[in-house]
């Protein structure tokens, strides 16, 4: 007869996580920074990071929605619950997410290599945080759709596995540099018009993840596109001598990550 532990005492509830005080004057950030994005100019974190990839520098953009979250850096493979516990402001640390999802089964190492595993991972941790009001949703397909955007625009935050470039940009590799990144805000430059997708090029993510302490604003049809290119795992990885956990079909399958990813409502 198996002996499964008693469930560890309730987490205190979810804190609220406010930006950290500007460490500059308006007029100092000013002197820095000049007249660029000065539209963003209460959220320093946002306008350095628009800054930096050129984004709506001279203009404000049509609309733009931006939550944010606490940078937490992974050690090992564990991107997905760090990813994960930066959604709820550090309230279940990454090492209390390894132990959790280690006696679920879903992962050896911290990998996390389905999505579906992923979505219980979280109703689990918001259990524990007794967090009723936010909801998770597995979503297959429609990442670049007027209705992701719509819902993004609303105040909607995803968890997206892809593949990270040595910069940890979007990219295209089979899935063999498998990531996750918190999607936390989107930029809409331009008036899209009709629909939010008839110009693929006029739509950005905000974005961070456990490799950087940075905000990341990347083209959603770029992520969209490493999104679905997830189809195996890496080989390299596979001979590295370490056990990982991953669905019966792989990453590419039904039960994997390849063009999934969770979205959050009701922050």
């Amino acid at each position: 007869m198996c002996s499964i532990p008693p469930p560890p005492p309730p987490l205190p509830a979810l804190p609220e996580v406010d930006p950290p005080p500007k460490a500059l004057s308006t007029n100092r950030v000013m002197d820095e920074l000049g007249d660029a994005c000065a539209w963003a100019l209460e959220h320093r974190e946002l306008r350095e990071a628009c800054i930096k990839s050129r984004i709506c520098q001279n203009s404000p953009p049509y609309t733009y929605k931006y939550k944010y979250f606490e940078s937490i850096s992974q050690i090992g493979p564990t991107c997905g619950l760090v990813a994960l516990s930066m959604l709820v402001n550090g309230a279940v640390k990454p090492d209390e997410l390894l132990n959790i999802a280690k006696f679920k089964g879903y992962t050896s190492n911290g990998e996390m290599f389905s999505c579906k595993q992923m979505v219980k991972l979280a109703e689990e941790v918001f259990s524990l945080l007794d967090i009723e009001n936010v909801r998770c949703q597995l979503q297959c397909g429609n990442l670049f759709s007027p209705e992701t955007i719509q819902r993004l625009n609303n105040g909607a935050v995803l968890l997206v596995p892809y593949d990270a470039d040595a910069n940890h940009s979007p990219c295209l590799r089979n899935g063999h540099t498998a990531h996750w990144t918190l999607v936390c805000g989107v930029i809409i430059p331009e008036d899209p018009g009709e629909k939010y997708d008839m110009d693929m090029e006029n739509v950005f993510v905000l974005c961070k993840h456990g490799k950087s302490k940075y905000l990341a604003v990347w083209d959603l049809r770029d992520l969209t596109l490493s999104n679905r290119n997830l189809f195996e795992f890496s080989p390299k990885k596979g001979a590295d001598g370490l056990v990982y956990i991953l669905p019966e079909e792989g990453i590419g399958g039904k039960d994997g990550l390849r063009d999934q990813f969770l979205i959050f409502e009701g922050f």
